[in-house]
């Protein structure tokens, strides 16, 4: 009988990756295993090939043709629907090109670096409608910024924007817990915005990838109570919109995709090792009795999945699933969260 409710040993997780990777010739599944799971160095022979290969996937040969020349992928955040393009923003363009395995020194992550760069600099605009609230400068730098951080996390044009985002967050959970009334005020001080009920407050999935990004800035008992608060609410992270805490479990593919997304984004958070324990002795139990995972069909609008050429392939869409969670648990295993 599988010993139920404890969190799985490094070797667990390589001998499953390592199963795929005897099975499947996928250049992104294998790049995703080799550098995600088994942690393997730049110049590895087998990594190297896959590199090579990268071209060869679909998803990726798509994303490559779809980049613009000025490093975009047209809009930064919100999609013109008069475009057709599998790629909808430049915000799609840099989560998918990671998915698919493209390092951050990838040069089509170069130069979508150097674009955001400019963004943030002003040196060219948004392509974006601007929204006709107090709210759109604060939230485009947002935006920007914590896409930037994905890929150039120490970039200095990050600074600033993270300042202010250290400030708000410090200034909302000075009392130990979530303070609308403080959020708000901190917001009306610093950037003139009315946050109340927008993407603006704290629960956004933005704040937390680029505060993430180098989250030894945030002090252990402020990362308990920020995580605390994200977990108990019943609309999970802003954007991801899927409940955390209790006993409801995700029960469609899209849901899967999201929670799995936002537990991805917690992970950021040294302080999370701990709370999320149990979580990921849940997610490791819900493995069938290969180990492997299937949730389902694609879902829709999802930046991390396909990651193999097709699902029409017998049992591909199981492995780019169980890939998506194995890195998962390989990241929980990481520093900050050995043990």
């Amino acid at each position: 009988m599988r010993q139920r409710s404890r969190i799985p040993r490094r070797s667990e997780i390589r001998a499953i990756a390592g199963r795929i990777l005897a099975d499947h010739s996928d250049p992104v599944v294998r790049i995703r295993l080799l550098r995600g799971v088994l942690g393997v160095r730049a110049g590895n022979s087998e990594l190297v090939r896959a590199r090579r290969r990268l071209t060869d996937n679909p998803w990726v040969a798509g994303l490559l043709e779809e980049q613009r020349g000025d490093g975009g992928w047209g809009r930064l955040h919100s999609r013109d629907s008069r475009i057709p393009c599998r790629i909808s923003t430049t915000e799609f363009g840099v989560e998918r090109a990671l998915a698919l395995g493209l390092g951050p020194r990838h040069p089509a992550l170069c130069r979508a670096a150097r674009h955001l760069h400019q963004l943030l600099a002003g040196a060219i605009p948004v392509s974006d409608p601007p929204e006709v609230n107090d709210r759109w400068p604060t939230g485009v730098r947002l935006f920007a910024a914590s896409t930037l951080a994905l890929v150039r996390p120490s970039a200095p044009a990050l600074r600033p924007v993270r300042r202010l985002w250290l400030r708000i967050l410090r200034h909302t959970f000075a009392s130990g817990d979530y303070d609308a009334s403080a959020e708000n005020s901190i917001h009306r001080q610093l950037t003139g915005a009315s946050a109340q009920g927008s993407y603006l407050t704290l629960d956004g999935k933005y704040q937390l990838r680029l505060l993430t990004a180098r989250a030894a800035d945030i002090a252990a008992p402020l990362q308990r109570a920020w995580l605390d608060w994200l977990m108990a609410r019943p609309a999970g992270i802003g954007y991801l919109s899927v409940p955390l805490g209790g006993t409801r479990e995700p029960t469609t593919p899209g849901s899967w995709d999201r929670w799995l997304a936002s537990i991805e984004l917690l992970i950021g958070l040294p302080a999370a090792r701990e709370r999320l324990r149990s979580v990921i002795a849940w997610l490791w139990d819900t493995r069938d009795g290969d180990g492997f995972y299937d949730l389902g069909p694609r879902p829709a609008g999802s930046v991390a999945l396909p990651l193999s050429a097709s699902w029409r392939r017998a049992g591909q869409r199981r492995v780019d699933w169980t890939v998506r969670v194995l890195c998962l648990l390989a990241r929980f295993r990481q520093p900050h969260g050995t043990g």
